[in-house]
């Protein structure tokens, strides 16, 4: 009986590395996304690393204190609370995995506390900048991809990872909208675009020649943009224009701005912006209840039916 009981802790034994790897076959065989598995690989690093060095080799032996331990080694490195957190994700999803399986004791992990920063947008200033048409016989081919580029960010909120994925038949300048096809939720979705940004795109289509398969943001060998390639080519584009920042995701963030002070509805921008549940799109509107608050009582029901007529005679502009 006592052999048959150390041969069942055998079985369930698994060094760090090993219940690291089952972690990530699992991952692949629930199909989680490229991006997914590529956070959990460099991001759980950290707390791999952290294993060894205090002398951990089996799973099983990590614990609450372990946990604990390695928050406070990363506050030591003086690592901002989101940088912390973000390592502390990849490894709470690793350690209840392993849980789970069986190779470790239950209990709970929790983020630290960490102030939300403000979602700085880009401003107006730098909006205009940003979206001045250059001219299309003279700037050639790259500049004005670029220009598109940076028009369809402030004008929809895509995240980088979905627009890398665009192909000219998921636009559909008839009926002014776009069919999201590679989404955070891995759901389809579908977009309406502005008459504007038809005829930008339609602009670019027909100047290029493109057809309905090609990625409708290629590189200069008429290949699909990468991360890095999209990255730089913003980053360029924003400095060539005198706009310091060169954040990609600053787009998706003005776009939820101005969509929220200009009278937007809350559900309809969380189908936009493709947010599972209603709590992240709120974020935006508390980041930005002060932009709300600016000329509020130009609308006031109240002012405009309690004002005597003499007072609204005098008021001007």
């Amino acid at each position: 009986m006592v052999r048959k009981k150390l041969i069942q802790k055998n079985v369930l034994e698994k060094s760090v590395h090993e219940s690291y790897e089952d972690f990530q076959l699992e991952n692949k065989v629930k199909n989680l996304s490229e991006m997914t598995i590529r956070f959990y690989g460099q991001n759980l690093v950290h707390f791999i690393s952290f294993s060894e060095e205090i002398g951990i080799e089996q799973i099983s032996e990590i614990e609450k204190k372990t946990i604990d331990k390695f928050i406070m080694q990363l506050k030591e490195r003086n690592l901002a609370d989101t940088t912390i957190n973000t390592y502390m994700r990849a490894t709470r999803a690793f350690l209840y995995f392993a849980m789970r399986e069986g190779y470790l004791n239950k209990f709970d992990i929790n983020l630290i506390k960490a102030d939300k920063k403000q979602k700085e947008p880009y401003t107006e200033e730098e909006v205009k900048k940003l979206i001045k048409k250059p001219n299309i016989r003279e700037c050639g081919f790259v500049e004005h991809r670029n220009w598109v580029m940076v028009n369809y960010l402030l004008e929809t909120g895509n995240r980088l990872n979905t627009i890398l994925h665009l192909k000219v038949k998921d636009i559909d300048l008839e009926n002014g909208m776009v069919v999201l096809s590679t989404t955070k939720n891995r759901k389809a979705q579908f977009n309406p675009i502005s008459e504007h940004l038809v005829k930008i795109l339609n602009e670019y289509i027909k100047i290029y020649d493109f057809e309905e398969l090609d990625y409708l943001f290629i590189n200069e060998l008429g290949e699909q943009m990468t991360r890095n390639s999209m990255q730089h080519a913003i980053a360029r584009y924003n400095k060539k224009r005198g706009v310091a920042r060169t954040s990609i995701h600053a787009f998706r963030h003005t776009f939820a701005k101005h969509y929220i002070t200009s009278g937007g509805d809350s559900f309809k921008l969380q189908r936009l912006l493709g947010h599972s549940t209603l709590d992240v799109t709120l974020n935006y509107v508390n980041l930005y209840s002060k932009d709300l608050k600016d000329g509020f009582d130009k609308h006031s029901i109240l002012a405009n039916y309690n004002e005597s007529p003499r007072m609204k005679r005098g008021k001007r502009g």
